[in-house]
């Protein structure tokens, strides 16, 4: 059974015993942990992307803050939301994080459903930059400030040499992990959520919440791992009502 995040009415078969059947209706209440919304590009966005990607990289240089002179570093490149607005993209990512912030508020308001959903929702995106990762290089660990959304599409994952560490169930050359910052349950409750990005993975998280990429191999050290990441705020009229209110 998937479960969906607030999903509501879910219904489980029980069998006491072979004549008779027994059917409950339960809702899942998880106001005090957020989540990974994972979606994929559809495959003409996930193209419109690798040429967009294409055609900055090939025209700019990439820039690079005073402490990201090392090799352990990756590249990165500023991106316009002209481009995005050129080629239609605009509306699609907006759209999916509206959907990321009216999901998580559910969570956070299960017995609030109607109002949520029937409210006027707004989403803008800030900062986006193209990720351009080479082998060895990785991300340490690090939040995005100034948004309350961080999101992080990939749209290049080379294939990596075998991995080095002799533990071969942790598998994790070239992965994104994700630290949760309320989880504190050691038998329900995952402190970190590692995930091994494949072309056209989508993820969006709270921006709050620490993140760090682990370096890679390839085999002839120039694979590439392109991925596009952005910042982003969203707002609803019933939030501008209160903040009226208490002005």
């Amino acid at each position: 059974m998937v479960v969906k995040p607030n999903q509501k009415n879910l219904t489980k078969k029980i069998y006491m015993d072979e004549e008779e059947i027994i059917e409950m209706e339960y809702e899942l209440l998880q106001p005090w942990s957020t989540f990974v919304m994972k979606t994929q590009l559809p495959s003409k966005i996930l193209e419109k992307m690798i040429r967009i990607t294409d055609e900055v990289i090939a025209n700019q240089k990439p820039d690079k803050a005073e402490q990201r002179d090392t090799e352990d570093f990756k590249e990165f490149f500023c991106l316009e939301h002209s481009l995005f607005e050129r080629e239609n993209l605009l509306e699609f990512f907006l759209n999916t994080v509206k959907n990321f912030a009216i999901q998580q508020t559910l969570q956070q308001h299960p017995f609030s459903k109607e109002l949520i959903l029937n409210d006027e929702w707004d989403a803008s995106m800030e900062e986006i930059w193209i990720v351009s990762q080479k082998d060895n290089e990785y991300l340490p660990s690090h939040i995005h400030s100034r948004c309350r959304v961080s999101c992080v599409t990939y749209l290049k994952i080379p294939e990596y040499l075998p991995n080095r560490k002799p533990y071969p169930t942790q598998d994790n050359d070239g992965a994104i992990t994700i630290i949760n910052n309320t989880t504190r349950d050691p038998f329900w409750g995952a402190s970190t959520l590692t995930l091994q990005p494949q072309v056209g993975d989508f993820y969006i998280f709270p921006a709050a919440l620490p993140h760090f990429v682990y370096p890679f191999r390839t085999k002839d050290g120039k694979g590439e791992r392109r991925s596009i990441s952005f910042n982003a705020v969203y707002s609803s009229e019933t939030e501008h009502d209160n903040l009226r209110k208490k002005k």
